[in-house]
């Protein structure tokens, strides 16, 4: 009997152990190794982008005449059609300033006295200086020659607003010239008179002179501003004298400046 009671108490010693062990907590599983972590932190999949602003491309704009046009005083002279009347009719300043705008002296014609402009402004938009004698030409066909010297002491008598052509005087020689249309240097050059009114065809006006209407011409104005006029505008251009006093040019077939020029000065031959 005793014996048997050991064996039961032996046996649930056993037991009891064995319920211990079971409950005892489990060791910790090792740690994986910690995955490697980017420096730069994620874009939100949320986050708005500023928009991309595309730059203004300047328009383009095509260069006008004027802005390619030489300085005048770079261009190369060449023998000329000076207009007397726009000589000394000032208008816009270019050649002339208010300071040095032709101006009048006073003269005795047949113990009359009468305000006359000098020929001197005329001859100094020549691009040669005078020699040798000019012929002058008049209204009814005819012609004069008259030294350098008795045509620079010329005075122009004139009604701008007249369509009756200027008197030029010489006070120290008594030499006058009425009917005056245009005079010619030994050079070839021309002084020519465009009376109020007037209607000159520039081809017929070229031929008149003597000068090749196959060339190309550069018209000039009082305030300096020019463009070419080719064989081809030549022909439908005119030169007007209006019933203000001034003379003006246009040429339809011509784009520049719709081909017209107000205070045609002169016209010259471009080499």
């Amino acid at each position: 009997m005793r014996k048997n009671v050991f064996k039961f108490v032996s046996l649930l010693l056993v037991l009891l152990f064995l319920a211990g062990c079971s409950n005892a907590p489990a060791s910790p599983a090792p740690a994986s190794p910690a995955a490697p972590q980017d420096t730069e932190a994620p874009v939100e999949a949320t986050k708005t982008l500023a928009p991309l602003v595309v730059a203004n491309t300047p328009e383009v704009k095509p260069t006008t005449y004027k802005e390619s046009m030489l300085p005048f005083d770079q261009l190369i002279p060449g023998d000329r059609i000076v207009i007397l009347q726009n000589t000394i009719n000032f208008g816009r300043e270019g050649f002339y300033t208010p300071e040095t705008k032709p101006v009048t002296q006073e003269i005795e014609i047949a113990g009359e006295k009468v305000n006359a402009y000098p020929i001197s402004y005329a001859i100094n938009f020549l691009k040669n200086e005078l020699a040798g004698n000019l012929k002058v030409f008049h209204q009814d066909g005819t012609e004069t020659e008259v030294s350098v010297e008795e045509f620079s002491g010329l005075f122009i008598v004139i009604d701008f607003t007249s369509d009756q052509p200027p008197l030029l005087v010489n006070p120290q020689t008594s030499l006058e010239i009425k009917d005056f249309i245009y005079a010619v240097t030994d050079q070839g050059e021309v002084i020519y008179s465009v009376v109020s009114g007037s209607f000159h065809n520039t081809h017929e006006l070229l031929i008149k002179l003597g000068w090749d209407v196959d060339k190309t011409y550069r018209c000039v104005a009082t305030d300096k501003f020019y463009f070419p006029v080719g064989a081809a505008e030549l022909g439908t251009g005119e030169i007007r004298g209006t019933l203000s006093g001034a003379v003006n040019a246009s040429f339809p077939d011509l784009k520049i400046a719709s081909g017209k020029m107000n205070d045609l000065i002169y016209i010259e031959k471009m080499d």
